[in-house]
């Protein structure tokens, strides 16, 4: 009975269906007719809608799935995909377009987080096409030609009507109003209130930059959209209301600025040129076309004859206006670059971008090409910097992606401190006419920092430094001291500064005429141009004695005195002949495969037969010796090389170079002096006591060398320039010195806000002053019960970086809101967790502690268990300890808490296991890194120790890229043989 009523009912249901769908096909050709008898639709309104909501991605020059709306043929295009073709006359529920646009198939268009087209625009092309599509009359076929039928207007609106797209431009009007760029409108907010007082609507597209004019009178308007137009408006701030419309670019603009005296109209566009206009005769002057990829930001150099701008090319260039021509290109940085800003005095420049760091050139010529010499490069930020600006002449600020606001001394770019966080990613910073800061995020919140704020943290700086002038750390000096003081200056800069300095004197070209001088010392010289009987290049020549095992440091200072000499240093025996300073014994043949290097890159190198190579090898190639720091990753990644980030470290003294692909190559061991060379078929390379370009890759083109003599004796120190050239303003200083072997120590994150059961990052990064290799320990003092700490957190030999946590355990009472825990630093001599084991007593200060607060937050919360029955298990079986050999693999399961985020949880790709020891590493984690899908809790980790890896303890932690980025409790590894 149940079965036969089950029947009766799929019968009528298929009925009924049956019916719907035919009452649809006889409906359809009705909807079609009236819509194809209601007024006829222009093309100049679709083309306008389509310009708005689809050229973005949909463009001439970045057509996604082969379709472009740039044009009416291009409508008729076949798509790449097979979903039919996007018009079909007469037929809107035929046509693919008008199916994305209404929802009837997916994914709809344009996607969720783009602006919306209206119930409108979406009636205004079905009617278009049920009308058969008709073509533009006329010529006018291209949309970017398309004119905008919409005119700016001013208007009067309330809090209430705020919109809710994302702010994408930020520029501040006095000292309490700022001026917010959104999708083709500019909002003017009270700052104090957040109130919107007035909004220019209706503008081109995407509002993408707004800067003040330098007279305070005109706002600075650059917009467009992707892939068809670009515009530049000028707003009269005094009536709000547009100026002037410049229509100068094919897409859209990024930058654009008014020059000091008001003279000159500059924008950058994602077309790569940047247009400069007369503002007298509102004549375009020039187009400048030299960078190979989008203008991002540019600024007028305070004399408004000069020009910089920042491109995703990774350059920034230099410019003289009106004539156009190039300066010079700044090719230093290794990511696209997103801000740039030259200081008020004109003489530094200052840009940040995609490789995270902020850089400051000096302008050594603003009337003909040169050099502008970097001064300095400072990792800023864990992600894209995307503004700086200046407070002053004095103090400069950053912004990045990664949500924080920093400031820095002007003058050396000494990093100050972290003066904020934003909510969201911040769209960029202004300052207004009292001194202070604003840092405005997608979302338009507002984080304002007063200028008493800024000269109090300027204040403590200056007091530090004072503290950085008491005795080197090589005292005699307690814990609790160091505590509270910096480090000191390098001890061999103090050396230098009480040498006895020499000036050259020619000729000393010659061994027989070399210049006697008593080491340590200083000499200033000059390389010469060749005379016009002698065609070879100037060379200078200083003898000295040195007595075997003794090491001197040579060091030639000119570029960083915007000298033109590419310094090359050169240690002979008294006969002129080269001094040997090793041998390298090839022991497996290799080549360069996939791509070529070029002489700074430190990751991906791709090598034929990687697998027979260990982590430490030594790798050698067209005279450069390097060293392999990370094995690759995956089939397509290659190893990394020391120091495993930034520009990368050459050996024993050899210089940095580009390598080709198919480039031979070699892993190498080197011999002792008596060593005799294996008869394996490969070669021996000799290395010579020489530098062009310093090992370490931080001083730019000058020269660097740690010369040992072989035996007691006297040697000839060759100085000259690297390509030949030479001239009276070829002047450098060099100066032999004893190395003072020591450090100075950097951190990340010493102001922990985390939640209870959960914990935070921070990191401690080193440089190494004249050849110190030994581990670093940071030790964290009188910490609280209740909170567990990677303690202490060690800089591994040879390495520059460790990363620590600080976890607070869900019970943990704490006695104050805000913790501060001392910090000490030592040197010691293996990365046992002994205090026996510190042979280097001094103490070294830190400049900082760490600050720790509760916080009260909802994350996901990390825990990891045993597979292993040689780990040490807390009751629930919980991980404070694994167990592993050199060589080996082991596993455990890394899970978590939820608390309500239902996401996947990732813990990153190859570094995701935190401060593992150098050489062990989270294995077989695919393309996707360490991760936890939706819905699901736990995941099965496994952890490789290379054959290099020494016995020993060493904390490691886990963190995921969820919002707070939490931590796992720190984990032991014991390493045992």
């Amino acid at each position: 009975m149940l079965h036969q009523r089950t029947k009766l009912l799929s019968q009528r249901w298929a009925l009924c269906l049956v019916q719907w769908l035919l009452a649809l096909a006889v409906l359809a050709p009705r909807t079609a007719t009236c819509i194809a008898q209601q007024p006829p639709a222009n093309f100049q309104d679709v083309a306008a809608v389509l310009k708005k909501y689809c050229s973005g991605c949909h463009g001439e020059q970045d057509a996604e799935a082969g379709f472009s709306v740039s044009s009416y043929e291009a409508l008729y295009k076949p798509l790449e995909e097979d979903r039919g073709p996007a018009i079909v006359a007469g037929k809107p529920d035929e046509s693919v377009l008008y199916q994305l646009l209404s929802g009837a198939d997916r994914p709809r268009m344009p996607p969720q987080d783009q602006p919306q087209p209206t119930s409108d625009d979406v009636a205004l092309i079905a009617r278009w096409i049920a009308q058969g599509a008709q073509p533009p009359a006329g010529d006018a076929s291209s949309l970017s030609s398309m004119p905008s039928q919409a005119k700016a207007a001013t208007m009067l609106v309330s809090p209430a009507e705020r919109s809710n797209q994302h702010v994408t431009a930020v520029a501040a009007i006095g000292s309490r109003q700022l001026a917010l760029g959104r999708w083709g409108r500019i909002e003017f907010v009270q700052v104090d209130s957040g109130e919107i007082t007035t909004v220019i609507d209706q503008l081109p597209g995407k509002i993408t930059s707004l800067r003040l004019s330098p007279d305070g009178q005109r706002l600075v308007v650059g917009a467009g959209q992707v892939g068809a137009s670009g515009t530049v408006t000028l707003v009269g701030l005094s009536e709000r209301k547009v100026l002037k419309t410049f229509a100068d670019h094919a897409d859209a603009v990024y930058c654009a600025a008014l020059s000091p005296d008001g003279r000159w109209l500059a924008s950058g566009s994602y077309d790569r040129t940047v247009v400069v206009r007369d503002m007298q005769s509102e004549q375009i002057v020039a187009r400048l076309t030299g960078h190979n990829g989008a203008i991002y930001d540019l600024d007028f150099h305070p004399s408004s004859q000069h020009l910089a701008t920042a491109s995703a090319d990774q350059t920034v260039k230099l410019w003289s206006i009106p004539s156009g021509q190039r300066l010079d290109t700044l090719g230093q940085p290794e990511g696209e670059m997103r801000c740039v800003r030259f200081a008020p005095n004109g003489q530094t420049l200052f840009a940040g971008g995609g490789d995270r760091q902020v850089r400051r050139w000096r302008i050594q010529s603003t009337t003909q090409p040169t050099i502008n010499p970097l001064l300095d490069a400072r990792f800023a930020h864990e992600k894209d910097v995307v503004a700086v600006q200046f407070i002053g002449s004095d103090l400069l600020v950053s912004a990045s992606n990664d949500r924080t606001i920093k400031l820095w001394t002007a003058d050396s770019l000494m990093p100050l401190g972290e003066l904020a966080r934003t909510l969201q990613v911040p769209i960029g910073l202004c300052s207004s006419g009292d001194g202070a800061l604003q840092a405005v995020d997608l979302k338009g919140g507002v984080i304002e920092i007063a200028r008493a704020t800024l000269d109090q943290m300027l204040a403590e700086h200056a007091r530090q430094m004072s503290h950085s002038r008491m005795p080197s750390a090589s005292a005699d000096m307690s814990s609790e001291s160091a505590a509270r003081t910096l480090p000191s200056v390098s001890a061999h800069v103090a050396q230098a500064s009480q040498l006895t300095e020499l000036t050259e004197v020619e000729p000393n070209d010659h061994v027989s005429s070399a210049t006697d001088v008593s080491i340590p010392v200083k000499v200033l010289g000059v390389i010469d141009s060749p005379q016009a009987d002698n065609q070879s290049a100037d060379v200078d020549l200083f003898r000295f004695t040195a007595q075997r095992g003794q090491s001197w440091l040579i060091e030639v200072r000119a570029a960083r005195d915007q000298s033109p000499l590419d310094s090359l240093i050169e240690v002979t025996d008294v006969h002129g002949q080269p001094v040997l300073n090793t041998r390298l014994q090839a022991t497996r043949a290799t080549y360069f495969t996939f791509r070529g290097k070029d002489s700074s890159t430190v990751d991906d190198f791709r090598l034929h037969k990687w697998e027979d190579m260990e982590l430490d090898e030594y790798l050698y190639s067209e005279g450069e010796t390097t060293r392999l720091w990370l094995y690759p990753r995956g089939p397509d990644s290659g190893f990394k090389v020391y120091p495993g980030s930034g520009s990368r470290h050459t050996f024993f003294g050899t210089t940095a170079v580009a390598h080709a692909l198919g480039a031979p190559a070699y892993i190498v061991s080197p011999l002792a002096a008596d060593d005799v060379p294996l008869p394996n078929g490969l070669p021996v390379f000799p290395v010579y006591f020489e530098n062009d370009d310093d090992s370490q890759r931080e001083l730019g083109a000058d020269s660097r060398l740690m010369f040992t003599a072989p035996a007691d004796g006297q040697y000839l120190l060759r100085v000259r320039d690297a390509r030949g050239f030479g001239g009276p303003q070829y002047r450098y200083q060099v100066s032999i010195l004893r190395p003072q072997p020591d450090f100075r120590l950097s951190f990340s994150q010493l102001k922990i806000k985390t939640p209870r059961g959960s914990g935070r990052e921070w990191s401690a990064s080193v440089k190494r002053i004249d050849g110190l290799n030994d581990a670093i320990a940071i030790w964290l003092h009188d910490l609280p019960e209740g909170v567990l700490a990677t303690n202490p957190l060690i800089i591994e030999a040879g390495q520059q970086l460790a990363l620590g946590t600080i976890f607070v355990q869900p019970d943990a009472i704490l006695s104050e809101a805000t913790l501060e825990i001392p910090l000490t630093a030592r040197t010691i001599s293996a990365t046992e967790l002994n205090t026996a084991s510190i042979t280097d007593d001094r103490g070294l200060p830190l400049p900082e502690k760490l600050e720790l607060a509760i916080q009260d937050a909802q994350e996901v919360r990390i825990s990891v268990l045993s597979n292993s029955p040689e780990s040490v298990q807390r009751p629930v079986q919980e991980v404070d300890r694994l167990i592993i050999r050199p060589g080996q693999t082991i596993s455990a399961r890394v899970r978590i808490d939820r608390q309500g985020f239902a996401g996947p949880v990732s813990f990153g790709r190859e570094d995701s296991g935190r401060n593992l020891p150098h050489g062990a590493f989270v294995d077989n984690i695919g393309l996707n890194g360490l991760l936890i899908p939706e819905e699901q809790i736990e995941r099965e980790l496994f952890i490789t120790a290379a054959p290099k890896v020494k016995p020993g303890l060493r904390q490691f932690h886990f963190r995921t890229e969820t919002s707070g980025n939490p931590t796992s409790r720190p984990i032991w590894l014991e390493v045992v043989q």
